[in-house]
């Protein structure tokens, strides 16, 4: 996977112990600067992609990228069956006409 969005991180250089807090209520330093971050979007994909399992990045804790990712299950299973159905109705619709 590329990882040169790391090169425009707003995190850069910053000491790495901010995005890595004792609890999420301790987040805010971390997420301030990923909500000003123009990779914010590749860092989260990347810690989602990777399942890393501590710190801030892309400006979820790890408790919220698990909720990203349970999410993402449930759209993908809905619009599967959705599919499923649809193409069913359409399939027996067809033979009707």
């Amino acid at each position: 996977m590329d990882r040169g969005w790391l090169n425009e991180s707003a995190c850069r250089g910053l000491d790495p112990a901010i995005f890595y807090p004792l609890t999420d209520e301790d987040a805010e330093e971390a997420k301030s600067i990923c909500g000003v971050c123009p990779v914010r979007d590749a860092c989260l994909e990347h810690a989602i992609g990777h399942r890393e399992h501590n710190g801030v990045w892309g400006g979820a804790t790890e408790r919220e990228r698990q909720r990203i990712i349970r999410r993402r299950r449930r759209l993908r299973a809905l619009a599967a069956s959705g599919s499923a159905t649809v193409g069913a109705g359409e399939a027996a619709g067809a033979v009707g006409h």
